[in-house]
């Protein structure tokens, strides 16, 4: 997967990626294998990820990254991401993304984040994300970002994978990354 991850980097200068996961395991494969191809390339990471999954990804990166490599990883609970305001309201959180990026913006340093995406208790939060990714492709435009938006498949209603896949260039699983054929580009 490094190597296709490699590839689509290679040819987008910036890409908003749908991920939909179904197996752990292959998901914490996946996410070591896009902060390593970054990092190679000279990439800081934005990583936002769940405690539980932090554990396990700190440990492994920190057995394959020297020191120097480790101080361009930037990691934040996404706990504390999603509910900065208290609940999960899409204004506070894109306001959490432009806070989190700004000093890369500002300093012109090269950077690709990896965002696991947890709603807690909303029933259907479609509305919700809908809004927040698609202001988040605006910025990923606006910005030549790189940014994956991972989803636990099990978790996420149909509708709600269905509207993603239009404000999101790739669509990521386990085992590829393929161009979203219903992708309509933010302006």
């Amino acid at each position: 997967m490094k190597e296709k991850i490699g590839n689509l980097l290679n040819e987008s200068q910036s890409t908003h990626i749908l991920y939909s996961y179904n197996d752990r395991n292959r998901y914490l494969q996946n996410a070591i294998a896009y902060v390593l191809e970054g990092i190679e390339k000279g990439d800081s990471i934005v990583l936002i990820e769940n405690e539980r999954n932090l554990n396990v990804l700190l440990k492994q990166l920190n057995n394959q990254l020297t020191s120097d490599q480790l101080k361009k990883m930037h990691v934040i609970s996404n706990f504390d991401f999603y509910q900065s305001s208290g609940s999960y309201h899409p204004p506070a959180i894109y306001e959490q993304l432009t806070k989190s990026i700004t000093p890369f913006l500002e300093n012109d340093i090269s950077f690709r984040s990896w965002t696991n995406v947890e709603w807690g208790t909303l029933e259907d939060p479609a509305s919700i994300i809908e809004w927040f990714e698609t202001e988040t492709d605006r910025a990923i435009h606006e910005h030549n970002l790189t940014i994956v938006c991972a989803y636990e498949s099990e978790k996420m209603p149909d509708h709600l994978e269905d509207a993603l896949k239009k404000s999101h260039g790739h669509i990521m699983t386990d085992e590829d990354i393929v161009i979203s054929k219903v992708y309509s580009k933010t302006k």
